[in-house]
Formats: C-alpha cells, sequence, structure tokens
C-alpha cells in the first residue's frame, strides 16, 4: 500500500482580496493547506470555517507590526504542523506625490508594510524551512521597480529593496535548499491599481477610463492581468519543475517590461 503524502502548507499574506485573494485560491484548488492572513477582517469571511476540508486557516493580522511575524509562523505549525512556502504578497501603494511633497511618515509606513514585514516573515520561516532541509520563499515584487512612474517613489523603493532582497536570499539560502524568488506582476486591475490609475489621471487631466485605456494599450497582449495570471506564476515556482529556479525575477506583465 502506497503512503498518500500530506498536502504541503503555505503562508500567504494579503490573502483577502487581489492578488493574495488570488493565489489563496489557487494553492487551496491544488491541494495545498493555506494560512490566509490579511489587515482585512474580510479574510475571516472569504475562507469561512469548513470550507476547502478544513484546509485553510485564517488570521487577521499587520505584517508592520514586530509581533506578527513569528505569531503566523507559530499559527501556521500549530494548524498543519509545517511550512512549505511563504508567499509575501501583502502591500499598500504607499502616498502619492514627489519626493518633496510627501510626508517621512507615510514613506516610513510604506518601508515598515512593503519592505520590512516581508524581511519579518523570512526571518522568522527561514529556521523552519532549514531544519527540513528545503522550502519556497515568493515575494510579490512590482512592474514599477522596474519601470518607474512620476510620483510613486515610496512604493516603488520599497518593491525595489523586495526585489534585492529576493537576490540576496537567494544566494544566502540556496546552499540550504531554500529558493528564493520575486514574481514582479504588471497592470493588474486590483483596488491599488485603480488608485494609482486615479492618481496618473488627475496628473494627466483626464478621466480614469480615458487612462485605464491608455494603460492597456500600452501592454503588448492588450488586457490588464488578473489573480489568476499571478497565481500561476507563483505555483510553478513552488512546483518541483521549478527547483532549479531561484534568485529570479519572474515579470508577470504582458510584455511591458521584457528581459
Amino acid at each position: 500500500m502506497t503512503d498518500i503524502a500530506p498536502p504541503k502548507c503555505a503562508i500567504v499574506t494579503g490573502a483577502a482580496t487581489g492578488l493574495g485573494n488570488g493565489i489563496a485560491l489557487r494553492l487551496l484548488s491544488d491541494g495545498w493547506c493555506v494560512l490566509a492572513t490579511d489587515l482585512n477582517a474580510d479574510v475571516d469571511d472569504r475562507f469561512g470555517p469548513g470550507t476547502f476540508d478544513g484546509r485553510v486557516r485564517t488570521a487577521v493580522a499587520d505584517v508592520s507590526d514586530p509581533r506578527t511575524a513569528e505569531a503566523l509562523v507559530r499559527s501556521a505549525m500549530a494548524s498543519f504542523g509545517r511550512i512549505d512556502a511563504l508567499i509575501n504578497n501583502a502591500g499598500i501603494g504607499g502616498p502619492g506625490g514627489n519626493l518633496d511633497e510627501i510626508a517621512i511618515d507615510d514613506v516610513q509606513h510604506t518601508l515598515d508594510v512593503n519592505l520590512l514585514g516581508v524581511v519579518r516573515l523570512c526571518q522568522a520561516v527561514i529556521p523552519h524551512f532549514t531544519a527540513q532541509g528545503s522550502g519556497r520563499i515568493v515575494n510579490i515584487g512590482s512592474v514599477y521597480a522596474q519601470r518607474p512612474v512620476v510620483g510613486g517613489s515610496a512604493y516603488i523603493m520599497s518593491k525595489a529593496a523586495v526585489h534585492a532582497l529576493s537576490h540576496c536570499l537567494a544566494m544566502e539560502l540556496g546552499p540550504r535548499g531554500i529558493t528564493v524568488n520575486t514574481v514582479a506582476p504588471g497592470y493588474m486591475l486590483t483596488r491599488m491599481h485603480r488608485e494609482e490609475i486615479a492618481l496618473q489621471a488627475r496628473a494627466a487631466g483626464i478621466d480614469d477610463h480615458e487612462m485605464q485605456d491608455r494603460l492597456r494599450a500600452e501592454v503588448p497582449v492588450g488586457r490588464h492581468g488578473t489573480g489568476a495570471d499571478v497565481a500561476g506564476a507563483v505555483v510553478w515556482l513552488l512546483a518541483d519543475d521549478a527547483s532549479y529556479v531561484t534568485g529570479q525575477t519572474i515579470g508577470v506583465n504582458g510584455g511591458i517590461v521584457v528581459s
């Protein structure tokens, strides 16, 4: 009789809506266990008790809080007994405006969420991955870290730092059997991107619909991306087929940046 391997387990941050929700749902549909966490209490409603054969747990948590990372790792271990992957998706858009126009407190908060939240979760999960000799970290970056725009310096610097962090961790953790990669989404019709569209539209003196059309026209494949597009890249990076892939930035952007 063949033993059935237990399901793999992942922590997904920012899982209540948008890209994180798409990633969590895809993992669950593929048979993973997931600790779905978000600052938004809607995460509890989206992954209610008894759904997905009990393979999902939720946590309302703020990744910028220094206590959160260790608490989430403890929760995942208590719920599932193992952690195989960490998907750092939680993030905020930060203040809009040129650097000399925005408050340093807003810059600090953006870095606390988008960068230090990622750093702390990586620090918390690495000992578990090291002990088992395997693990996957996927950090969600942004096309704007590769293709900056005016008025988004706080967000862009935070995501550029996440890209660099993935590179550094890949070199540090490769000998331990741990891979670390970044997925850099392009124009995704999330709440955050709609806010960016509104900001760019105001700067250009046009309405939001016209700006959305302009942005879509920049994309060679002719459309905005979806959570499913990003989730597909994430699950590939978690699969055995990607075991030799680390330190990479995978653009899911419809071709607006090519490399």
